[in-house]
């Protein structure tokens, strides 16, 4: 069995884990770290990497008609 094929073996047995997991419903949940947070915070986070404030992107148009 070469390398190659080893690895899709492991692979696979991930995967099928994962499935079987979901399929009972007791799946790993994600953190309560990982939600967005509060707008203020969000906002905070978009205007530190230069994009513009929460409000204002709420506040802006959608597609035009």
């Amino acid at each position: 069995m070469g390398k190659e094929e080893k690895d899709m073996r492991i692979i696979a047995a991930v995967i099928s884990s994962v499935l079987l997991e979901n399929g009972i419903g007791e799946s790993i949940m994600p953190t309560s770290g990982r939600d967005i947070g509060s707008s203020w915070s969000e906002s905070h986070r978009r205007m530190s990497v230069g994009k513009s404030s929460l409000l204002n992107a709420r506040s802006m148009r959608g597609a035009k008609r």
